[in-house]
């Protein structure tokens, strides 16, 4: 049926142009990115004798509309929109209508067809648009990030490294090295105000600041890529009363009142300022190699977006004295919308709005911090971000090379309905995804079994499962080395968190094919204390050519080894090595539920950095 409907209306619109007489129709550009707004234009070109000539009054009368094909199909978008209509513009005396694009979109050929009515006359007419997509620069295969948040003196060198003190940032370097990552991530800017505001540290601390140049030296000697990323649009601190910055507006719902959140508004521009004079520092420094921001997003916030809101949206219940209404009561009237009424297509409506409003202002800042070098930025997982204001490809268009999603914050029963959506909605549009994990046994639900950095490693193994067969483009990170030392690493050590992690990270790498080589263990579930127990590890050299190989048993705490644990070797291609190993557990461990770590780390070909493989397995010792 809307075949045959749509065929009338094309041959309708044929006729319209072979007269000569009706509407001029067009649309702003050619092609749009999927955050983008379609802008639709109509203009008379008739001899209508009710409108050439007439007031704007009777203009302004004219009911103008228009539905959107693809393939010859209708397309419904956000909010349930099977059409919009057009307002009309006394300035330029042409009216203008704006499509939203749908999530995730069918890339490709749309027409839009439209409809012009003034009293008896009636026209209608079609314009071409397509949707397409920016392709971000590449994300390198098996890359794995470290990530640190501000760790100032916690922060200790890897058990075990021996070797000459160094400084408290070098040690974030040693870590990164030892878990094998492709890159250091470190949170640079980040805007405070405890108790009182300090202009002189403000907006960035300038102790983290000064570290960039040496962390990036130190990283490159060992080919580790250093990347520096800022909070953006928010505020820390118990005194955001004193910000110099815009606060965004939310609805509470308990007292029906407005109130300020610790967001920054993004219409804030000298927010937007100070955040684009530090990226261009990053840009500039031969130190940094990749960009990156965090709170892209307004939260349950940006209230203070009504009207932009409304003009933008097809919302069809806007109130009639909207025109007069303060901006204090619109914003009252979208928050009850929101908080109260909670109607779907209304909130849909909201949640792209958002999402592309700030794929413009991400758009924005990257142009003018003049950002060449690859370029991420920190999103939310649960609907890829909607609630919050975000989408993954929206970001992707808007100049985003690596969407770093992170997957945590949701419970274990529910993690697994997370993928099937995020594995649905790669499927139809794959990107380059940096998907992380917290290092939060508080997060992870305090499990004991399977522990802490064990749920960790399983979480990430089955996103790499779920999600790398539809997204080739996947790479992870580890969030961060400073919870990796504070309360929220539960009863476990920051040496085991770290294993797990760098485990993930070989394991995604071993499914990309990364790793000329097979390596297998045996050892047994569970020991009695003091129980001496063998370690069997095997490695197969499954290249073409004979590498050398460097494998090391860990020393995890608890554990006596026995001999040498460390062992250097060449295998030739197809050559298979199995080595044993003595060891035993001192004692068990009650506020562990009695359960081990026990783990390895093999190189091959050299020592570089991304040539580490780790594996490891909890026993119950009891």
């Amino acid at each position: 049926m809307k075949k045959l409907v749509f065929c009338i209306i094309i041959l309708f619109a044929a006729a319209c142009a072979v007269y000569g007489e009706g509407i001029k129709l067009r649309a702003g550009k050619v092609s749009y990115l999927r955050y983008e707004l379609v802008d639709l234009y109509c203009e008379y070109t008739g001899p209508m004798l009710d409108i050439n000539g007439a007031s704007d009054k009777v203009r302004s009368a004219a009911v103008c509309t228009a539905k959107v094909f693809c393939d010859n199909r209708q397309v419904t978008t956000v909010g349930d929109t099977d059409s919009i209509t057009f307002s009309y513009d006394a300035s330029t005396k042409r009216w203008m209508g704006l499509w939203p694009i749908p999530w995730n979109p069918r890339l490709g050929n749309y027409r839009a067809v439209i409809y012009f009515q003034s009293g008896t006359k009636k026209f209608a007419g079609t314009v071409n648009f397509s949707v397409t997509k920016r392709v971000p620069l590449p994300l390198p295969k098996g890359f794995c990030a470290m990530d640190i948040e501000p760790g100032d003196s916690i922060i200790t060198r890897v058990p075990g490294m021996g070797g000459q003190s160094v400084k408290i940032w070098e040690n974030y370097v040693l870590w990164a090295k030892f878990m094998g990552a492709s890159a250091l991530w470190h949170c640079v800017g980040q805007s405070q105000i405890w108790n009182s505001f300090k202009p002189d540290d403000f907006p960035w601390d300038k102790i983290t600041l000064s570290q960039i140049g040496q962390l990036g030296a130190e990283c490159h000697k060992y080919d580790l890529k250093y990347g520096a990323w800022i909070t953006s649009f928010v505020v820390l601190g118990n005194r955001k009363d004193l910000s110099p910055y815009k606060q965004s507006t939310a609805y509470e719902r308990s007292t029906g009142m407005l109130k300020p959140m610790i967001y920054v508004s993004i219409l804030d521009m000298k927010r937007r300022q100070d955040l684009i004079d530090l990226l261009k520092k990053f840009q500039d420094s031969p130190s940094v190699d990749y960009l990156g921001m965090d709170y892209m997003r307004t939260d349950f916030g940006g209230l203070e977006y009504a009207a932009d809101f409304i003009h933008d949206m097809p919302v069809t219940d806007v109130p009639g004295d909207w025109g007069a209404m303060t901006d204090e009561e619109r914003m009252l009237w979208l928050g009850k919308k929101l908080e109260i009424e909670k109607d779907k297509d209304f909130i849909e409506l909201w949640d792209w709005w958002r999402a592309h409003k700030m794929s413009t202002v991400i758009a924005d800042i990257k142009q003018k911090a003049g950002i060449t070098k690859p370029f991420w930025i920190f999103s939310l997982t649960w609907r890829q971000g909607k609630e919050h204001g975000q989408d993954p490809l929206m970001f992707i268009d808007a100049g985003v090379d690596i969407n770093s999603g992170m997957f945590y914050s949701i419970d274990k029963k529910t993690y697994p309905e997370m993928l099937d959506s995020w594995r649905d909605y790669l499927r139809k549009g794959p990107t380059n995804l940096c998907a992380g994990q917290c290092v939060d046994w508080n997060l992870l639900g305090r499990t004991y079994r399977p522990s802490g950095p064990e749920e960790h490693f399983i979480r990430q193994k089955m996103l790499v499962d779920e999600l790398l067969p539809v997204n080739p483009h996947l790479g992870l990170f580890w969030h961060d080395l400073t919870r990796a030392f504070k309360g929220s690493k539960g009863p476990y050590s920051s040496l085991e968190w770290g294993v797990a992690g760098a485990a993930s990270f070989s394991y995604l790498r071993a499914k990309q094919g990364f790793f000329p080589f097979e390596a297998s263990w045996e050892l047994p579930d569970s020991v009695k204390p003091g129980e001496v127990f063998t370690i069997d590890i095997s490695v197969k050299n499954t290249g073409t050519v004979t590498m050398d190989y460097y494998l090391k048993l860990l020393k995890v705490s608890n554990l006596e080894m026995f001999g040498d644990i460390v062992h250097k070797f060449n295998l030739a291609p197809g050559e298979l090595k199995t080595l044993t190993f003595q060891v035993k557990a001192m004692e068990n461990n009650y506020n562990r539920d009695f359960m081990q770590m026990v783990s390895y780390m093999l190189q091959y070909n050299g020592m570089s950095t991304q040539q580490r493989y780790f594996d490891f397995k909890y026993i119950e010792v009891k």
